[in-house]
């Protein structure tokens, strides 16, 4: 019982955290508006680590590895491929699917080549990154510590990580990422090899690609 109330404050105090933090990363990104591209991209990047710091302070206090919210050495080429796959997948469900019935769901991005592939390397080691230790790892772990059930673990993790883009006041934004928390859950315990490096790969992916798929569809 002990060990579950431990949790069960970890989990909140982890989110609170990352939403405070969160309101710190909008001010970052206000603030370097004006800033040249490459100076703006790296500290819009460190904006987004004092969450993963407390996460992994939080993780070294209990005594938990990489190994214990999804990392593994074992197959890393398997875990990148595969991680495409699964950008690949949600990109068709979440992106091209609905297009093709006349609902846009992204926005139209700059296709600039070099321009993308800064976005991807920022994306990578900012959002994806932060976001997928976060809601797919530390907390996912936590709430199957606490209840015991995967399903528990899946579909509380991915609300929290719905409401985690609330700031940007969209219900059709917290529910998409709500649905798609699902799908990056689900695809880490179904297909082998899928780990928390495949699941930033992903997001990543498809974050970056998102306006770029928009842009050419419309």
């Amino acid at each position: 019982m002990e060990t579950k109330k431990r949790n069960i404050i970890t989990v909140v105090v982890t989110y609170a955290f990352a939403l405070v933090a969160l309101l710190g990363v909008g001010w970052v990104n206000r603030a370097v508006g004006n800033f040249s591209f490459v100076p703006r991209l790296i500290l819009m990047t460190v904006a987004w680590w004092p969450m993963l710091i407390a996460t992994i302070f939080l993780m070294r206090r209990d005594k938990e590895g990489l190994k214990d919210i999804g990392f593994t050495k074992e197959k890393i080429l398997i875990q990148i491929l595969l991680g495409v796959l699964v950008a690949a997948g949600s990109l068709l469900i979440f992106i091209v699917i609905p297009a093709l019935f006349g609902i846009m769901m992204g926005y139209v991005g700059n296709l600039d080549i070099l321009s993308i592939a800064l976005n991807f390397v920022y994306i990578l080691l900012s959002v994806a990154l932060v976001e997928e230790v976060i809601f797919r790892g530390h907390l996912f772990k936590k709430l199957l510590d606490i209840k015991g059930s995967i399903w528990f673990a899946i579909i509380l993790s991915s609300v929290l990580f719905g409401f985690f883009h609330i700031f940007n006041w969209n219900i059709w934004q917290i529910i998409l990422t709500t649905v798609m928390g699902i799908y990056w859950c689900t695809c880490r315990l179904k297909l082998k090899h899928c780990t928390l490096l495949t699941l930033i790969i992903a997001h990543a992916l498809h974050n970056v690609l998102l306006p770029v798929i928009t842009a050419i569809m419309f």
